[in-house]
């Protein structure tokens, strides 16, 4: 299965913003959807954020040019950073919360 373009789209969100469920907590929870070689850049909203790799396998870069690799099923933490930048290696499906 190969997506088209990226895709982000808004879930869950404190003000309920671009008709996402509205969630009583400080939280924003991302799908985000990519073909091969498709890039990706998501500003982060608070201190906090955990990536999920659903499906595929892509690398994240964080703003301090931290790298990493991720597989169908692993997750990444990040702390203090604002922006997000995705790389899918085959189709990929992720969460970021």
């Amino acid at each position: 299965q190969y997506f088209i373009h990226c895709t982000n789209q808004l879930i869950a969100s404190p003000d309920g913003m671009d008709d996402s469920l509205q969630l009583r907590q400080q939280v924003w929870i991302h799908q985000v959807e990519l073909a091969p070689g498709e890039k990706h850049s998501l500003r982060l909203q608070g201190p906090r954020a955990y990536l999920q790799s659903i499906h595929g396998s892509l690398e994240a870069m964080s703003g301090t040019d931290h790298q990493e690799k991720l597989g169908c099923g692993d997750g990444a933490f990040l702390q203090e950073e604002k922006l997000l930048q995705l790389t899918a290696k085959t189709a990929t499906r992720a969460l970021v919360i």
